[in-house]
């Protein structure tokens, strides 16, 4: 029975050997990886490793020799006896072909290795809107299926990718499959050198101090750049006056004003401008970039927005219409001006991308009507400006504090005159009394001496 057992045994690893030969392994590998080519077969003697019926490697004992078919003795190594896989290091185009693992100078299995490359023209750092070509080496190998990702979307099924018009960062990956191997993806990430995107308008309040942001993919402020890009010059500039220039350095780019080490530090890929006193309308920022011998000057536009509004008025009688105007600049293509109306939360708001609204409003009877004109994001104001109605007073209106204070005070200068009168009268009564008085005694006095004429007479008289 045992010997019917191993007997079983031995046919059976001889079939599974056999078949291992038969089917072979196919291997997919990237240019300047580490590959395993398996082996699988514990050793019971010389192992050897063939490349197109030439020796790479062989293991006798202890002792390990190299062949014709070795590329450099570093490259190649079998790790463990128990498996005796090879270990092929910094693979190239020329590893590929059929390799042979052969114990006791059997044959126990075959394996095809295939290495493949991506080509990148011009280079994997690109400045905008240039052209990308991928290209996969080897290509024509039969049953071979190759596609393109970028983001998770295909776009191609053949072994050579050309993108026109690239503007922005991006991996793509290169899938590889075979019958009867493994697959391969082979990530290739592409650079754009150029602006962040960002928003093109900047809305200004009250000509208060406003940034054109200007930030870039790379670190700008750096030299020499680790990208390889280099800055040749730059400004920014307001209808056709250059307000400020690059300082270029080694081809690192900043602000002649700027403290450039702590702002190279702390913002490498930053150079957004600062405008204190900033006018209303659009801003040009222009750079030239270069890379090896290309280059590209980058130019973007930024609009400073201001929103105007009509005057505020005074003394508007009781319902007037107003015409109430509203301007802007600039203004994104999904926004709009609205009006509204504080007191009854009334609102009117106008076309979207469009930079005018007008409002006739007919003035109510409160005190004070306040309408806001605002840019409107959605339900999100970003700026504001008021206008403010004042009615004018109606004098006669019993409502009106005016009239009352008017009144009171009349009644207290009625008051006072009718005192000042009375006093005047009172006063002049006692002085015509008083003149009356020494009138009547001056009369008495004259019509005694008349009587008594000499003094011995109005003597004795008294005596």
């Amino acid at each position: 029975m045992k010997e019917k057992f191993y007997g079983f045994c031995l046919t059976f690893l001889c079939f599974q050997t056999c078949l291992s030969s038969a089917l072979g392994d196919k291997i997919l590998a990237e240019i300047g990886n580490t590959v395993s080519l398996p082996c699988n077969k514990p050793s019971e003697g010389d192992v050897e490793w063939l490349k197109g019926g030439k020796t790479v490697i062989k293991y006798r004992g202890s002792r390990k020799t190299f062949g014709s078919a070795a590329k450099d003795a570093k490259s190649y190594s079998i790790l463990s006896d128990k498996t005796n896989d090879l270990t092929v290091m910094d693979v190239n185009l020329k590893d590929s072909g059929t390799y042979t693992c052969k114990i006791q100078n059997t044959e126990i299995r075959t394996v095809e290795l295939f290495v493949f490359e991506v080509s990148v023209f011009p280079s994997d750092n690109l400045l905008p809107s240039e052209d990308l070509v991928l290209d996969l080496t080897p290509s024509s190998i039969p049953g071979l299926q190759v596609s393109w990702e970028k983001n998770g979307i295909v776009m191609s099924n053949s072994p050579k990718l050309e993108e026109n018009n690239v503007q922005l960062n991006g991996d793509y990956v290169c899938r590889l499959t075979m019958d009867g191997g493994n697959k391969l993806n082979i990530t290739t990430r592409i650079r754009v050198s150029g602006f962040q995107d960002f928003p093109s308008i900047v809305y200004a309040s009250n000509k208060s101090p406003v940034t054109i942001l200007w930030i870039f993919t790379f670190e700008i402020r750096k030299g020499p750049m680790s990208s390889d890009t280099h800055v040749e010059e730059g400004s920014i500039s307001y209808s056709s006056q250059i307000l400020n220039q690059l300082s270029v350095t080694e081809g690192a780019a900043s602000w002649p004003e700027k403290k450039e080490a702590k702002e190279a530090s702390e913002k490498p890929n930053d150079l957004s401008v600062q405008l204190l006193n900033p006018k209303h309308g659009r801003y040009q920022l222009e750079i030239l970039l270069k890379i090896g011998d290309r280059r590209k000057k980058l130019t973007r536009e930024v609009c400073v927005a201001g929103l105007t509004v009509s005057d505020s008025e005074s003394d508007v009688p009781v319902d007037t219409n107003v015409p109430l105007h509203c301007n802007i600049n600039c203004i994104e293509s999904n926004q709009k001006l609205c009006w509204h109306q504080t007191n009854t939360n009334r609102e009117t708001c106008g076309q979207e991308g469009k930079g005018s609204l007008i409002e006739e409003v007919t003035v109510g009877d409160e005190a004070e009507n306040t309408w806001i004109c605002s840019v409107n994001d959605g339900k999100k104001r970003i700026i504001s400006a008021n206008v403010t109605l004042t009615l004018q007073t109606d004098f006669l209106d019993l409502s009106n504090s005016l009239f009352w204070v008017t009144v009171g005070v009349g009644i207290f200068i009625l008051i006072l005159i009718v005192v000042i009168i009375t006093l005047i009268i009172a006063r002049n009564r006692r002085m015509r009394r008083a003149r009356h008085r020494a009138w009547l005694l001056e009369n008495l006095h004259q019509k005694r001496r008349y009587l008594h004429p000499s003094g011995s007479e109005t003597t004795s008289d008294y005596v």
